[in-house]
């Protein structure tokens, strides 16, 4: 048992399993603190890879095998474009009433790492919306002190630029970006996705493919 290094010592992103197209948002992500475990609707991704050695085999514990799948800002990176608009109108056409890991993981995802276009642009604003409460103290330091978004207004204003940053790391032009927010479909009563959220995220997307993607 001292061999093993568990999912929940360290840092995952999770996702839930139950949802359906006219769900006001069909993909909800996040990233998990250390300790917690989940039950079968809510998935995971595991934090490490495990590749073993010949030299690795003599060691104990046997943790050497375990490696970061994904440093932190992949970590908020990849749950920002998981949140995003975007990804949830692509995921909207493959579900019924749960998400299947296979249709998930076939889905496309800009590979956004170190360098690329965008990346500390939704890093960043996706890290402040998720880690918030004493459970992320670690990982707030492990990112250099990031201060929380907790305002309701600060944290829309964040959610709609990673929305709008994610249409552009897809790719997608003016026509094409406002194609889908058109044509996502709205609830009766949002919380969120209100008309006034849409025009915000299409105002940002216009602002950032006039400054291009900012640190």
């Amino acid at each position: 048992m001292d061999d093993l290094l568990p999912d929940f010592t360290e840092y995952r992103i999770i996702y839930r399993d139950i949802a359906r197209p006219t769900d006001e948002r069909t993909m909800i992500s996040t990233v998990l603190p250390k300790g917690l475990v989940c039950v079968h609707t809510l998935q995971t991704f595991s934090p490490y890879e495990v590749n073993p050695e010949q030299d690795d085999l003599s060691e104990y514990p046997l943790r050497s095998i375990y490696e970061r799948a994904y440093d932190d800002k992949e970590l908020f990176v990849i749950t920002g474009l998981l949140n995003s608009i975007p990804f949830d109108y692509l995921m909207r056409t493959k579900v019924d009433s749960h998400i299947v890991r296979f249709k998930l993981e076939e889905s496309q995802v800009p590979r956004l790492t170190e360098g690329d276009n965008w990346f500390h642009y939704i890093s960043d604003r996706a890290a402040r919306l998720n880690c918030y409460g004493k459970e992320f103290e670690e990982m707030r330091e492990r990112l250099g002190g990031i201060d929380p978004a907790k305002e309701e207004s600060e944290r829309r204003r964040l959610q709609a630029e990673v929305d709008a940053a994610s249409f552009h790391a897809y790719g997608l032009d003016r026509e094409e970006m406002q194609f889908v927010l058109d044509d996502f479909h709205r609830v009766s009563n949002p919380r969120i996705m209100t008309e006034a959220y849409f025009e915000k995220v299409a105002e940002k997307y216009t602002h950032l493919g006039d400054v291009g993607p900012m640190e």
